[in-house]
């Protein structure tokens, strides 16, 4: 259960370019035609029944665990800065010579629908049958689902409003380091998101992180025991700007982000699937079918030299080859005639060791991308339901490969053929993963 906890937060009402709130008017400068809406639109009221709570989702968990009889065990991994439980749903005894794959969901409130989708997978999975089994008898399936509970239940103007970011302050003097030393530079100071129409943000007023850019490489990284060696250290570490950027691994302050690395360490596995959203796009200037997902397999492109330690990361080659094979079959899977259950983009490539992801990938685990599109603020409830089941065929196949082995005979060249990221159409903008 949530732990209660008092949140002495003032939520501000300025908008910058739009009036947002739910049940409110919003302007969009676009028209819903293109590409192949339907989006948020013009005095709608956005409704987020349809979506599980923090409290539904755990009491969702507990009852596919229920109901599994003993095929899915159901853990508490930590706790968030609000006081959420955070889970990890296990499906499958960890045999030695089994594939392992590890699902995780939500690490930004507002991209809601991988959870959905994952729930529906353990689900599956759990509730037996031919697939199920096979999958099962060859592959363990871990799922983290919803690891910013906080910015999932977060409120403005009394009403929900999920966001990106978590909420943790950031107060150097409290973690023992010189006051005035800057925050990492994934921290949203004042609280902010964007509006509906994406044109404009909404001040909510309670700071926090983007908690996939918190993550490390070091999975034994502990930057309380780092700061009790060395205060002056990690400051200057944080106050350069060469050492604190995205091209960097962070030092994981969140206890989001070292509650699911303790699951990685672990877990160990061999594949790693993270599903976010990401706007609109439209395939290309010729093809102006709705991207309904992009995707994604290397995170880095150059080592990574952590300094504190000296040592050095980049990724495997096999790592790598296997990433795109991961990539491939789940792409060959959406390939579903001309519709955009088809119509598939590669995510912008990106350096990103301090990313969930990445920092996973430099362990050597392949690794996958799933860009849902559309997020909370621009997304109707009309597409949700196609866009969750897009969602789920592609971990479908990838756990079908991986249990029957036919993954290994996938062609990496499918993945680099993937049509690169082009063509972002208003509403829902650019910002992913």
């Amino acid at each position: 259960m949530k732990k209660r906890k008092a949140l002495g937060y003032v939520l501000t009402g300025g908008i910058l370019a739009a009036t947002f709130g739910y049940g409110s008017a919003s302007v969009f400068a676009e028209p819903v035609t293109t590409p192949n809406g339907p989006w948020v639109q013009d005095e709608q009221n956005l409704s987020l029944a349809g979506l599980m709570s923090n409290e539904q989702l755990e009491e969702k968990l507990k009852q596919i665990e229920k109901s599994s009889q003993g095929k899915m065990k159901l853990e508490q991994i930590g706790t968030s800065n609000d006081g959420y439980p955070l889970y990890v749903a296990k499906l499958g005894d960890n045999a030695p010579n089994k594939k392992r794959v590890l699902v995780y969901t939500q690490i930004h409130g507002n991209e809601t629908l991988g959870t959905e989708a994952a729930v529906d997978l353990m689900q599956k999975l759990s509730a037996g049958g031919k697939e199920a089994k096979n999958i099962l008898d060859n592959v363990t399936v871990w799922f983290v689902p919803r690891i910013n509970p906080d910015g999932t239940a977060n409120q403005y103007n009394g009403k929900q409003y999920p966001t990106r970011y978590s909420h943790q302050t950031w107060d150097p003097a409290a973690l023992g380091l010189p006051e005035g030393t800057k925050a990492p530079w994934y921290y949203n100071a004042v609280g902010s998101e964007r509006a509906q129409n994406n044109n404009g943000a909404v001040v909510y007023g309670i700071p926090g992180f983007d908690l996939n850019r918190d993550f490390n490489p070091n999975y034994d990284f502990n930057v309380k025991e780092e700061i009790k060696k060395n205060p002056e250290k990690v400051a200057a570490v944080l106050n350069d700007s060469k050492t604190n950027n995205g091209a960097q691994a962070a030092l994981v302050f969140s206890p989001e982000t070292r509650a699911l690395t303790k699951v990685v360490k672990e877990f160990k596995p061999d594949v790693a699937i993270d599903l976010h959203h990401r706007g609109f796009n439209q395939l290309s200037e010729e093809d102006k079918r709705s991207v309904s997902i992009q995707l994604l397999a290397l995170f880095t492109t150059k080592p990574f030299t952590d300094p504190f330690s000296g040592k050095v990361y980049k990724v495997n080659p096999e790592v790598e080859t296997l990433s795109k094979k991961v990539n491939a079959v789940a792409y060959e899977s959406l390939q579903r005639g001309n519709s955009s259950f088809g119509a598939i983009q590669k995510y912008p490539q990106v350096n990103y060791p301090g990313s969930g992801l990445g920092a996973i990938q430099l362990n050597g685990t392949a690794t996958m991308l799933i860009e849902i599109k559309g997020q909370t603020q621009t997304l109707g409830q009309k597409q949700n339901g196609m866009l969750i089941e897009t969602a789920k065929v592609p971990v479908m196949a990838v756990l079908n490969g991986l249990a029957d082995g036919s993954i290994e005979k996938a062609d990496p060249a499918v993945y680099d053929a993937i049509p690169d990221f082009s063509h972002p159409v208003n509403p829902g903008g650019n910002q992913g993963y």
